[in-house]
């Protein structure tokens, strides 16, 4: 028999019942829990304990400052580690997490699938209230006192933090404008008063929302597994990211839903979905996402600075400037091709395979052998790793209502196909590599096919659409390979452009329909070959063009003006 249930384990909690039934799966290979429907609380006093730290400012002013290292001490909920095709069944199933803590762990494993799980939280990670007056204190300062109600479910403190906050504005059904927040006074457990910089009567009724963490564990870790699926997976709720795929292989994830619950409007405080370092396909298909503090989704290796090296040996660490890449150790695999890249530029100059690799947890660092020798001064470059890259397929997905970009690319094989973006703050797709964050590497052969962007590109408004460039200091690089763009739709009005296309040697822009944009399409000029064939109102280095016939080289551009439309 293969199949078991969870009501034949006993425990003192549905957690111990949770990991009885997986600790008899982890040594019987190829077996189905069936969960019965209903509500599962999973918490420990560990959880429990480290949501209280968060929220009452124990962990200070940004608890991502304590909780987001590789030693804070954690607990998991459904634990798959050293399991070996697993399977759990788990519809109309809501595991509710009382605290913080990491719900479920695919782990040190291989072939397991999770199907129909729900990820919410009894006391969520954020506080939600409703602004019911407001009033103006300076108009110079342009400061205001707003006086918020808090519900009996999202009781306040008058310790509790706020590293992170916004507005919802119900009758546009999207999150209000950006403003600052002065001084904090508690009333009661229900009520505040805020002193606002940059805001308007137009809060009154409006939802405030006071995020309690930046970055915190995910609701799924995916991490050294291989041949992972995901189906019909909802998180509506969590302190960090929704899912994080860090040195996996093969991950399918189909309807996977992180939304929020029935009357709130934040999910995950950050990614809904971000994958480091992974191999093999990355697909993620019918996918929805709303109300996340960040990206829809992040695929992308790192940028490594060796911090000492003699002839072919090196050791390498990451070290962003900030403590969001610091919870698992990244390292090469041996035989690993490896690219130096120049810091300024972050142009490949040079390459090397990896002999032997000696990661040390500890330490947080790997010793790297490599084919041939390093070059004696290494100041100005990083190492990056592309075979630890995915093929990415996301496709059939949708995504509204969240901040900064959807869909953040910097892989080597992608293809976002037959997505819609709406109302987000940055642009809907993002094609780039990041020095400062230490995030790469230098894209190549990105399809963004058939999709529709409407009111992207709400705050950061240089491109509302699909925004192709590179964040470092040479601003002049052509650093990116073959970027498609092609049959989509794009409709942001708030945007400067809809399309924009930078550091890249060669794209393809070709019948996309932009409705609406302050203009309409940018292409930087030495894009290599630009072919804009039946492109609607293009505008490439600085000049408007509607090519209907073949292509128009970059650099080389004709102004062609649409009869109805005026050269701005």
């Amino acid at each position: 028999m293969n199949e078991i249930k969870l009501s034949q384990f006993k425990g003192a909690d549905d957690r111990e019942r949770f990991a009885a039934a997986l600790s008899y799966m982890r040594e019987r290979p190829g077996m189905t829990l069936f969960v019965e429907p209903g509500e599962y609380v999973i918490t420990t006093p560990l959880a429990r304990e480290t949501m209280n730290n968060a929220i009452t400012g124990k962990f200070g002013t940004n608890p991502e400052d304590v909780m987001f290292k590789p030693d804070f001490r954690y607990d998991r909920g459904l634990d798959f580690s050293g399991h070996i095709s697993s399977r759990i069944i788990a519809d109309g199933v809501t595991l509710m997490i009382d605290g913080f803590m990491e719900p479920v762990s695919v782990r040190d494993c291989s072939g397991v699938e999770i199907v129909g799980l729900t990820i919410d939280h009894v006391r969520k990670p954020y506080t939600k209230g409703r602004i019911i007056s407001w009033t103006m204190l300076d108009r110079d300062e342009n400061t205001a006192e707003i006086l918020v109600d808090f519900p009996e479910n999202f009781p306040i403190n008058p310790d509790i933090i706020y590293p992170r906050y916004c507005t919802y504005v119900p009758d546009k059904e999207r999150f209000g404008k950006d403003f600052g927040i002065r001084s904090f006074t508690y009333i009661d457990d229900h009520r505040a008063r805020f002193v606002l910089e940059r805001s308007d009567k137009s809060f009154v009724g409006n939802e405030l929302y006071l995020w309690h963490s930046f970055h915190s564990r995910p609701a799924i870790l995916i991490e050294n597994a291989k041949d992972t699926v995901l189906r019909d997976v909802t998180i509506h709720s969590q302190p960090g990211m929704g899912i994080v795929g860090q040195k996996a292989e093969n991950i399918l994830i189909e309807r996977l839903r992180v939304i929020p619950s029935v009357g709130d409007h934040i999910s995950t405080n950050t990614d809904a979905t971000h994958f480091a370092s992974c191999r093999g396909l990355l697909r993620l298909d019918g996918c929805e996402f709303e109300g996340q503090g960040d990206d829809s989704i992040n695929v992308h290796t790192y940028y490594y600075t060796v911090i000492s090296h003699e002839g072919e040996r090196c050791r390498l660490q990451i070290k962003a400037p900030t403590g969001t890449h610091a919870q698992s150790l990244d390292y090469p695999e041996i035989g690993d091709k490896l690219e130096l890249t120049d810091k300024k530029t972050l142009l490949s100059v040079g390459e090397y395979r990896v002999v032997d690799c000696r990661p040390d947890f500890e330490g947080f660092f790997c010793d790297v052998v490599l084919d041939r020798a390093l070059p004696d001064d290494l100041d100005d470059y990083f190492i990056a790793d592309p075979d630890e890259l995915p093929v990415l397929e996301f496709v059939n997905c949708r995504a509204r209502n969240h901040y900064a970009r959807s869909i953040l690319i910097k892989c080597r094989s992608a293809l976002i196909e037959n997505c819609t973006v709406s109302d987000v703050f940055e642009c809907a797709v993002k094609i780039a590599a990041e020095a400062w964050w230490h995030e790469g590497i230098s894209t190549a052969d990105v399809t963004v096919r058939r999709c529709r962007f409407i009111n992207c590109g709400r705050r950061l408004t240089e491109c509302g659409g699909v925004y192709v460039r590179m964040d470092c200091e040479d601003s002049t690089t052509k650093a990116h390979g073959l970027v498609t763009i092609e049959d989509n739709i794009i409709e942001c009005p708030e945007a400067h452009h809809g399309i924009v296309v930078k550091n890249t040697k060669q794209a393809i822009v070709r019948r996309n329909h932009i409705v609406s944009a302050k203009q309409n399409c940018c292409i930087e000029p030495g894009v290599g070959v630009l072919w804009t064939k039946r492109c609607v109102s293009v505008c490439a280095g600085g000049e408007y063009a509607d090519n209907r016939g073949g292509g128009i080289p970059a650099g080389r551009v004709r102004c062609l003006v649409n009869r109805n439309q005026q050269k701005q």
